[in-house]
């Protein structure tokens, strides 16, 4: 199994969070999530929080690349000693473990499903009965609202005035195969449909929660704080179908249409500490159709309408978010990173706990600093 050996300093269990502001009723309770013993028994604290680590031999990416305020030293024992200034997440899996997860995974049709992390195939299946509300029978499914969209559950898909007063579509589909298409046009043609994201597959991730945020308009202006809840459902891999660059040509200064620039690009202020002046805009430097994104449905956010989920991005990132825009040779990319931003075979059929610490990026595009209204709402089909 893993090399991953004594971990130890403070360590804190992951903790269940808190209420859903949507309409769906299922409480957190992580006793009823987690990886199980080779008896079917729950072992729930497969992540943990330290801010020290014992490796022997080759440290691997996650523990490092990315990762600032370390020190790396060698004991007596001949162990790398990994200390951190702040706490980072780490597998705690026992070397005996199976290779079932009991997963959570909203309006799919059961509360609860016991899952190989190696059935690809069945992670994939219960990714489409997610989006297709299988679970609901309602004949709805789910689509997403775009950013700048203030649609409610029974008109978002409906025509919608943009800024200039014209009237577009502005939402996401998914298709038959699961690739993520935008009904909403460009800022020159607004009848024309665009895909978007390219479907590849499904893994085990948990659930992940804003715990705090800028409020530039309360003048609270920090970093996004993220808590990996160690709840597990199903998070579907996406390759972008188009790149960054293309989506600025298409969708920046399109006004509402904007917001499918966001959705590939992020393009965001991030603040850096208290002050307004000491920010930058994060871009993300998706600069061809090779990089990707783990995409989960959110029953946490804490923003919404009935019958919703909140839309979030995990994926592997080690470029410079401060690059100019339409910069091809990003800051931070290197031989040994750029893989885990593009390969998608180094997550299929991989155990959870050594997939979230690879994901070191979070996006919640529901619960944004922004007003932004991205949100997966029941809907109809196309």
């Amino acid at each position: 199994m893993r090399k991953l050996i004594c971990l130890f300093a403070i360590i804190v269990i992951i903790t269940t969070i808190g209420m859903i502001s949507c309409a769906y009723n299922q409480t957190s309770n992580l006793q009823q999530t987690g990886l199980l013993d080779q008896s079917g028994n729950l072992i729930t604290n497969t992540l943990i929080k330290t801010n020290i680590g014992y490796f022997k031999g080759s440290i691997p990416i996650w523990a490092t690349n990315g990762k600032f305020d370390y020190i790396i030293t060698t004991n007596t024992n001949s162990e790398i000693e990994i200390k951190y200034t702040n706490e980072v997440i780490y597998p705690n899996y026992p070397e005996d473990a199976s290779d079932y997860y009991s997963i959570t995974l909203p309006y799919a049709g059961k509360t609860y499903y016991t899952v190989s992390y190696k059935d690809t195939n069945r992670l994939k299946r219960l990714w489409f009965d997610q989006i297709q509300r299988k679970g609901q029978s309602d004949g709805k499914v789910f689509a997403i609202r775009n950013r700048d969209n203030n649609g409610n559950i029974n008109d978002f898909q409906n025509l919608q005035k943009d800024s200039s007063g014209a009237s577009r579509y502005d939402y996401y589909y998914f298709k038959d195969n699961g690739d993520i298409v935008y009904k909403g046009g460009d800022k020159n043609v607004w009848t024309n449909e665009y895909l978007m994201k390219k479907f590849i597959g499904a893994v085990i991730v948990d659930y992940r929660k804003i715990t705090g945020k800028s409020i530039p308009e309360e003048g609270i202006f920090k970093k996004d704080e993220v808590e990996n809840t160690g709840e597990w459902t199903v998070g579907a891999v996406y390759k972008m179908a188009i790149t960054v660059n293309e989506a600025r040509e298409l969708f920046k200064g399109a006004g509402a249409q904007e917001g499918a620039y966001n959705f590939i690009g992020i393009r965001k202020w991030t603040y850096v500490n208290q002050y307004v002046s000491d920010r930058r805009m994060l871009t993300r430097q998706f600069y061809n159709n090779d990089f990707m994104e783990v995409i989960v449905l959110n029953p946490y956010s804490n923003e919404g309408n009935a019958e919703c989920l909140g839309v979030d991005a995990y994926y592997a990132y080690y470029g410079d978010y401060s690059s100019e825009e339409g910069d091809l040779n990003p800051n931070g990319y290197t031989a040994e990173n750029y893989p885990y931003m593009t390969d998608e075979k180094l997550y299929f059929g991989k155990r959870p706990e050594d997939i979230v610490p690879l994901l070191n990026h979070t996006t919640t595009f529901t619960d944004s600093i922004y007003d932004w209204r991205f949100l997966a709402m029941a809907g109809h089909k196309y």
